[in-house]
């Protein structure tokens, strides 16, 4: 592969960018300036994109097909790249697994990218960063995933089946909300629900948008116990 390909390649990686973040942010905070988590972490979020070249006008995304709206992020389709286009919402990062109903800081958001990379083969990359003095968002591409005509929403036991293959295990605090937990790696995750994963046109199951992540001590504990209770 080229040298250029490389560099370009891990410029616009989850893994590149949380790992610039996580030590810029630190080196922000320790110089004492009063700075706390997630203003230290917007700041070297936005040197990232300065340093990439990927800082980004609000109207990037205008150019391409909106799609669709939830809670975390604007979705939008690009047919020429064939990738989804997506943007979370300003001054937002999503979701956390630290504990129920918290948000993400924007290292857990770009962490969470890097995760659903690693785990479920995903080829998530970074467009970019639109920022000004008082707003932000983080926009995203992903392969474009063609759904089953037929089927495109997995049953939740096809779901269970789905995690139990690659090693989680099951854990319910709340009743119909199903969370997956893989005790040898740590990792949560939650939202996995059939708007979440889908059916492509061979038939395999497609994570698409997930909450991942470490859970919080507490949440850790909770999950635990259950999952020791109700195990054989």
């Amino acid at each position: 592969m080229p040298e250029e390909t490389r560099r370009r390649l891990a410029e616009d990686s989850p893994e590149s960018a949380a790992d610039f973040i996580r030590r810029s942010a630190e080196a922000v905070r320790a110089r004492g300036e009063g700075v706390g988590t997630q203003r230290a972490q917007r700041l070297a979020l936005i040197e990232w994109a300065r340093g990439n070249g990927r800082a980004l006008a609000f109207s990037h995304i205008e150019q391409f097909i909106r799609v669709s709206e939830g809670a975390e992020h604007v979705v939008f389709h690009d047919p020429q790249r064939g990738v989804a286009v997506k943007a979370t919402h300003v001054n937002r990062f999503g979701h956390s697994v630290i504990a129920e109903g918290a948000s993400a800081s924007p290292l857990e958001y770009i962490q969470r990218l890097e995760f659903q990379n690693t785990l479920f083969g995903d080829e998530i990359r970074i467009e970019g960063v639109a920022f000004d003095e008082a707003q932000i968002e983080i926009i995203t591409t992903q392969p474009w995933i063609v759904a089953s005509p037929e089927h495109p929403s997995p049953t939740q036991a096809e779901i269970d089946v789905y995690f139990s293959s690659l090693g989680f295990l099951k854990a319910e605090l709340v009743a119909d909300v199903p969370l997956y937990f893989h005790r040898d790696l740590g990792i949560l995750v939650a939202d996995a629900h059939d708007r979440n994963i889908l059916r492509n046109e061979s038939g395999a199951l497609v994570p698409i948008d997930l909450v991942i992540g470490r859970p919080g001590s507490d949440l850790l504990r909770r999950i635990t116990e259950q999952l020791d209770t109700t195990l054989p």
